[in-house]
């Protein structure tokens, strides 16, 4: 049990920070094999998954903790004073200046006692760790965070849209009542986490610093990323509405297909679950209709796919060949 203790000044300097690097960093909790994971994260980890060739999976990999209880500190840098959105490219900075000796820590906390992996081990001799690790992050937030973040975005400002009004209605009281369970506040200041990852337990007073509430679609309870001895108090809450976030998404196929017929090709041959236009491809594609053209005629030429005209449209579909290979590769 983690538990700060506010004052007046403190509670005056609430605030709601959204970063898209604090996402990417919480989805490496997600992404261990046979970790379970809630019902809205499926298959936004399958389609990580998926796409493991697509990104440094080897170093994004050694970010977690065997016990896949732990991520380093400084993968979630806290933003300054004043700057609530702070930018992928303000985090992945802030993870490149990090000073070298305290990357090296972090990572050696890692292996929790046990000989590191290959993938860590080069980290830990390597001289330009934090920035290796910032192009890597780049790299996976391209290919597994960008794709959903308009949704995830969406999902994020509106909570904390309702957060700000129930604090605006019923002060601190019915604001913290709102976020968890697993979140307890007393009238004599004293907030206290059950916290997911804890990282130190006690009693911590704020002493003037505020208090910074990250929502996040990868938080199943409450986390807070740094030692109390040494950061603002801050607390990482699951967003309301996160089961939303499959209705937007789209699976995509395997990584074995994808390396063997291509991305695009990939992509369109596995949405033809049903007969359908090049428009319609395009659109739940999230890309151009020349380009799902594209896509199609490569796919035609290798008897994957064949088409028919219905009215004014001509409907794409699988044949016979196209289902044999997307079912072993299922």
């Amino acid at each position: 049990m983690l538990t700060y203790v506010l004052d007046v000044a403190d509670m005056s300097g609430v605030r709601f920070v959204l970063s898209p690097l604090n996402e990417a960093a919480l989805s490496l909790f997600h992404l261990r094999p046979g970790e379970r994971t809630a019902p809205h994260l499926q298959r936004w980890r399958q389609n990580a998954q998926a796409q493991r060739d697509l990104y440094d999976h080897r170093v994004i990999d050694a970010l977690i903790a065997p016990s896949g209880n732990a991520i380093p500190d400084f993968l979630t840098p806290m933003p300054d004073l004043g700057d609530a959105r702070p930018t992928l490219a303000d985090g992945l900075a802030a993870i490149a200046a990090t000073d070298g000796a305290v990357v090296h820590a972090q990572l050696d906390d890692l292996r929790e006692g046990a000989k590191p992996s290959p993938a860590l081990a080069k980290l830990l001799d390597s001289d330009d760790a934090g920035a290796r690790i910032a192009a890597a992050l780049e790299r996976y937030h391209r290919v597994a965070i960008a794709p959903i973040w308009p949704a995830l975005n969406r999902i994020l400002e509106a909570d904390i849209t309702f957060r700000g009004r129930e604090l605006a209605l019923g002060g601190p009281t019915r604001l913290f009542a709102s976020l968890t369970p697993h979140l307890s506040w007393d009238r004599d200041g004293r907030l206290r986490l059950d916290l997911a990852y804890p990282r130190a337990s006690g009693e911590y007073a704020a002493a003037g610093r505020g208090l910074t509430l990250f929502p996040s679609l990868f938080v199943t309870r409450l986390v807070s990323a740094h030692s109390p001895e040494t950061a603002a108090p801050h607390v990482g809450y699951p967003a309301r509405g996160s089961a939303t976030l499959t209705e937007s998404m789209r699976v995509v196929p395997p990584g074995a297909l994808r390396r063997l017929i291509g991305g695009a090709k990939a992509d369109a041959l596995h949405a033809l679950d049903e007969p359908m236009a090049v428009s319609e491809l395009a659109r739940r594609l999230e890309v151009t209709p020349s380009a799902v053209s594209q896509a199609l005629k490569v796919l035609r030429e290798n008897g994957l796919v064949d088409s028919a005209r219905s009215g004014r449209e001509v409907l794409y579909r699988r044949t016979e060949a196209g289902e044999r290979l997307l079912r072993g590769n299922r």
